[in-house]
């Protein structure tokens, strides 16, 4: 997966919830990096080296570019350098016996929640996410996603793997990161299974639903029957 943790008000959780979110590209370069930790040879094409234009206080600027591999999406393509290819594919050959993508579920009681594992290996979960901008390892370790998928798995062990793409502006890079360095930020932001986590997550969730039915945004929630 992919993306910042950041301060988020009452209205953008609403907006999350009513909105269909379309991606971004943020998420398609997680995509791309993810697509190639999960498989080691992804569809996409080669990219020649070339040239980028961008805008720099209000004059056009060129620099170039080397050759790389171009994901291409339904809402817009990715552009990766042979280099970030790379560390994509070193730490796929670290954890070469995981599995990729295991969805679990677990009833709350007034919900059911799910969440799908980026990798689980051995009886550990590690969660991959690109990032942009300065890593701050309190955003993760403060967020619930940790807790809940430790509950969901049965787990005890959880590691946020982030990499970072130095430099990047979204108004010049767009999906296009040729040329960035990419380095993976160490050590990995590790979380462990704690006395009553299972209570406060089930606290957590209630207070969640809690406020959905206040603000009339059940509706919006989810509702297909789970098979198997």
């Amino acid at each position: 997966m992919s993306g910042d943790y950041a301060y988020v008000n009452e209205q953008s959780v609403i907006d999350s919830i009513t909105k269909k979110f379309e991606g971004n590209d943020y998420t398609r370069i997680g995509t791309a990096f993810h697509s190639i930790v999960e498989t080691g040879s992804p569809v996409c094409d080669f990219e020649p080296e070339g040239e980028r234009h961008f805008t720099y206080y209000k004059n056009v600027k060129t620099e170039p570019v080397p050759c790389g591999r171009k994901f291409t999406y339904k809402e817009g393509e990715v552009i990766l350098d042979v280099p970030q290819c790379k560390v994509a594919l070193e730490y796929r050959n670290e954890h070469i016996d995981a599995f990729h993508e295991v969805r679990e579920y677990k009833d709350f009681g007034r919900a059911i929640v799910t969440g799908c594992a980026d990798m689980i290996d051995g009886i550990e979960i590690r969660d991959i996410k690109t990032k942009y901008s300065v890593v701050s390892a309190d955003d993760y370790i403060n967020s619930c996603q940790w807790k809940y998928y430790l509950d969901l798995f049965e787990a005890n062990t959880f590691h946020f793997d982030l990499f970072v793409f130095e430099g990047y502006n979204k108004d010049k890079h767009k999906g296009d990161v040729r040329g960035l360095k990419l380095s993976r930020y160490e050590p990995s932001i590790t979380c462990y299974r704690y006395p009553n986590m299972e209570n406060d997550n089930k606290s957590l969730l209630n207070s969640f639903m809690d406020w959905v039915e206040y603000r009339k945004l059940l509706k919006y929630l989810p509702t297909e029957q789970i098979n198997g």
